[in-house]
């Protein structure tokens, strides 16, 4: 089977860019490319990991129905009306315990640690998110809601969460009494004192006026986490606050501390822990206009390919669709790296050694699979050896020219 929703990732990509090149004619700079493709990048990966953790969703939630379910509903659209009522509701408290309990704030910072706000946010989700909240969707099916009705909202859900990401759009005061706007949301991704923990709301903001976290935005919007954080490595970016969690964990003396840690706020310290979240290596060498070219490709070809793993993903193989992935969210989190100016120095012939790994599995599965999209990523990586070995010519080429003129010199 296809997969339909894949479908509609193109579309969500021309949105950001509409909003991009809105955000570029009005010179206020709510785009950067580093940060979108830090964003992109984070998206793919969440994408590729949502394949499993909706399926084990999935399961849950059916043996849950057919062990525990305590009543029927037999009108389809109360049934479809109630759902997403409820689905909303318990977004709410997962949301909410995602904020004030460490082990799910460590998969739900991701979406918070960017310092700007706009509608590749959406993409922003770390993987681990999907698989902490199916404990908490397990209880949905109790009350007589069908796996599929629940998947199905879940991904609707999704939908709206996406289009609240943006500053654009004036205050819809009496559209807030009742619905999240993107000024809530916003005020959501504060990290103003008087903006933290607010607003957890997903569609209906009448969760957080019930419960006292909901704010309206009185003052400008700082946006980010607090701390020392610096967003440049995808993957970094995924797991730093886990072994953040991790090092605390060893690090403090109290065996009833290194259980706490994990389940205590974000606040939340033992006394004896002088550690601090760790940073993102900072690599403070100047990228070159080449690589960003470079880097500008591999996405571009990188995005296509995960967009076409994904609808495509029922005609290949696992392992043909293990290898493909992983050849393009490695490209991705280098072309990340790339434009927020995280890499060393010898990156091409990293890169060449990297490229000549992926040649070669890709080569070794094409004797035992054969089919189109094998050989567009064999394509992909000969043209990426290509290029990086020109232009490693070029600069061997360079480098010999400028010794020969200074020995000539001495």
């Amino acid at each position: 089977m296809i997969n339909t929703f894949a479908l509609l990732i193109p579309a969500f990509l021309l949105v950001v860019l509409l909003e991009w090149y809105i955000s570029y004619r009005k010179e206020n700079y709510r785009y950067t490319v580093g940060n979108t493709m830090m964003n992109i990048t984070i998206g793919a990966i969440d994408q590729i990991g949502s394949l499993f953790y909706f399926t084990l969703l999935y399961f849950v939630l059916k043996y849950v129905s057919e062990n525990y379910k305590l009543i029927e509903i037999n009108n389809v659209w109360v049934e479809w009306i109630l759902a997403y009522i409820a689905v909303d509701f318990l977004s709410y408290w997962y949301h909410r315990f995602s904020h004030r309990i460490n082990f799910l704030w460590a998969g739900h910072i991701t979406h918070h640690s960017s310092e700007l706000f706009n509608l590749s946010n959406g993409f922003r989700t770390s993987l681990f998110q999907g698989i902490n909240r199916i404990i908490f969707w397990a209880l949905l099916p109790v009350f007589g809601f069908s796996p599929l009705t629940l998947v199905v909202i879940l991904k609707v859900s999704g939908i709206y969460d996406f289009f609240v990401h943006t500053e654009y759009g004036p205050k819809l005061t009496f559209l807030e009494k009742v619905f999240i706007t993107p000024s809530l949301h916003k005020v959501h991704h504060g990290k103003n004192s008087i903006y933290i923990d607010k607003n957890y709301g997903s569609t209906f903001s009448i969760w957080d006026r019930l419960f006292g976290t909901f704010q309206e935005e009185t003052e400008k919007v700082s946006f980010g986490i607090t701390g020392n954080y610096k967003d440049n490595n995808p993957i970094w970016a995924i797991g730093y606050y886990y072994n953040s969690l991790w090092n605390a964990s060893k690090s403090t003396s109290k065996w009833s501390d290194k259980i706490k840690v994990w389940f205590m706020p974000p606040e939340w310290k033992p006394q004896d822990l002088k550690l601090e979240h760790q940073l993102s290596p900072k690599v403070k060498n100047e990228v070159s206009i080449f690589l960003k070219k470079y880097a500008l490709f591999q996405i571009s070809i990188s995005v296509v390919g995960i967009i076409a793993l994904l609808v495509a993903k029922d005609f290949l193989s696992d392992w043909e669709f293990i290898l493909s992935t992983g050849i393009c969210i490695i490209a991705m989190t280098n072309v990340a790296m790339i434009y927020n100016n995280n890499i060393k120095e010898g990156y091409e012939k990293r890169e060449i050694r990297r490229l000549i790994v992926g040649m070669i599995l890709v080569v070794f599965t094409m004797l035992w699979y054969s089919n189109f999209y094998l050989s567009i990523i064999a394509l992909f990586l000969l043209t990426c050896i290509v290029i990086i070995s020109g232009h490693q010519e070029q600069l061997s080429a360079k480098e010999m020219t400028v010794s020969f003129k200074v020995e000539n010199r001495i």
